[in-house]
């Protein structure tokens, strides 16, 4: 089993309804990323594969600018995790991500890796014992 790292807020199990709970904290997140940066941050986001796919609509906590089809959805580059719709928060508000991360995604140049199948599975498996644990 692979243990990946939840991407702060965005690292959320859990379905829109209990997600809309932190409108505020992500609000107060918002504007903190430069434009500049938010294209190649929300590109890499929306780059890694996709671990778990969940069919579902989410729409934007913060203001209802945007909504996503699978918001719910959870990508890992085989270090962190997070929802689909982390992108959308990251391009349209510039809400911040943790700086570990930011950092991470620099160092990989903004190119989320590739992972194998085994890779997949093992992510896949750890976010199952995250379920079964409750």
């Amino acid at each position: 089993m692979r243990h990946v790292t939840p991407l702060g807020l965005f690292g959320s199990l859990s379905g829109q309804s209990h997600f809309s709970r932190n409108a505020e904290e992500i609000k107060a997140l918002s504007g903190q990323i430069p434009l500049n940066e938010r294209p190649r941050a929300a590109e890499y986001l929306r780059a890694a594969p996709v671990i778990i796919a969940l069919m579902g609509y989410t729409e934007d906590v913060v203001d209802q600018r945007f909504s996503v089809m699978g918001g719910s959805a959870l990508h890992s580059d085989g270090t962190y995790y997070w929802r689909r719709d982390t992108a959308e928060y990251v391009e349209t508000h510039g809400t911040s991500l943790p700086s570990a991360f930011m950092d991470h995604g620099a160092t990989m140049e903004w190119r989320a890796p590739s992972l194998t199948e085994e890779e997949i599975m093992e992510i896949d498996d750890f976010f199952m014992s995250l379920r079964a644990q409750g």
